[in-house]
């Protein structure tokens, strides 16, 4: 059971790593280009939460990883 929650989870950090740097990517473009305040605002509190929901996954990850090596040798 927590091999497979383990492995959930860890698709679920890979892909918020990824969408993090997307959005890290689209707060430089736009700094870059000149955008509006208010949508370089909206961008950067899109990737701070997708930040905070990177690290609050690589915990979740990592708890379940040592459950399951714990349980499982």
């Amino acid at each position: 059971m927590w091999s497979g929650l383990w492995f959930l989870t860890n698709m679920v950090f890979v892909a918020c790593i990824i969408a993090y740097l997307f959005a890290h990517r689209s707060v430089s473009e736009a700094r870059r280009m000149d955008t509006p305040v208010d949508r370089i605002r909206t961008l950067s509190r899109r990737r701070m939460a997708l930040g905070v929901a990177s690290v609050v996954m690589f915990f979740v990850m990592a708890g379940c990883f040592m459950i399951n090596m714990r349980l499982n040798g």
